[in-house]
């Protein structure tokens, strides 16, 4: 029996009306009979995984990005007297490829706090109580933009570097906790429609992207293993490997790539 995920354990996991949070969602149920409590801002989403799903899956609408909706989520979990043992932060949002401007400083303040001061907050409201649990979980999806920085990504990389950072101290600190870090490098999901990308380029897009439900499997596998650092995908991984042996010229490189595709959404960087 997995012991961090299994049919006695109940999950709440962000993000997970899409993306790499609806995937892990439908692993934990299908595959260990996990009980996930499902939070997202999708209201029609959320209650299309509660038809398929029953009451295996208990949905809870927020805007994670928001400390008082933390406090609510805690307080909605005491009412119902559900206790989770573990927490999944896979919400996150991806800002239009642009050099820092004045409308990348005007989103810095919402990306901040959905990318990285969830985490923040999940954590400082959620680890009392899962601390009390046997074999409790935190896994932070964050994303391979954090393991070389390039241009166009300013305040996403910012974010996302700052929840690595903060994910990996939490891993030291409390050995009661099992916390993951997860940096997944390009993936399939709805992200991608934030950048107003047109059907061709998210075709070209999804040519260099990994599924969504593999990287979820990914995830859940590795950590159920015990790692507490994973990076998923070939780019990833390249990024890893070229920022770590060639700090200057990483960057430039994956600008120049970028660019070579010739598509509009990464022409401003």
């Amino acid at each position: 029996m997995n012991k961090y995920f299994n049919e006695h354990t109940t999950v709440l996991v962000t993000g997970a009306s899409s993306g790499i949070g609806k995937e892990i969602t439908k692993i934990l149920i299908n595959s260990y009979g996990a009980k996930i409590v499902g939070v997202g801002r999708n209201k029609e989403k959320l209650q299309a995984l509660k038809s398929e799903f029953g009451d295996k899956f208990i949905p809870y609408q927020a805007d994670v990005s928001i400390k008082e909706e933390w406090l609510k989520i805690k307080e909605f979990l005491q009412v119902e007297n559900i206790e989770v043992s573990g927490v999944i932060n896979s919400a996150g949002v991806l800002p239009k490829f642009s050099k820092f401007n004045e409308s990348v400083y005007e989103q810095a303040e919402k990306v901040l706090s959905t990318n990285f001061l969830s985490i923040v907050n999940s954590s400082g409201i959620f680890m009392p109580l899962l601390v009390r649990k046997e074999n409790p979980i935190i896994i932070n999806v964050l994303s391979s933009s954090a393991l070389c920085p390039f241009s166009g990504v300013s305040m996403y990389s910012a974010s996302k570097s700052a929840g690595v950072r903060f994910s990996e101290c939490l891993s030291f600190e409390n050995k009661k906790i099992k916390v993951v870090t997860v940096m997944p490098g390009f993936t399939k999901t709805n992200v991608m429609r934030s950048q107003n990308a047109s059907e061709k380029e998210l075709s070209v897009i999804d040519k260099i992207s990994a599924p969504a439900d593999k990287v979820a499997k990914k995830i859940i596998k590795r950590a159920s293993k015990g790692k507490t650092r994973i990076i998923i995908g070939f780019d990833a991984h390249l990024m890893n490997f070229l920022y770590k042996f060639f700090p200057r010229t990483a960057p430039r490189l994956i600008g120049w790539f970028l660019r070579k595709t010739k598509l509009k959404l990464f022409e401003e960087i």
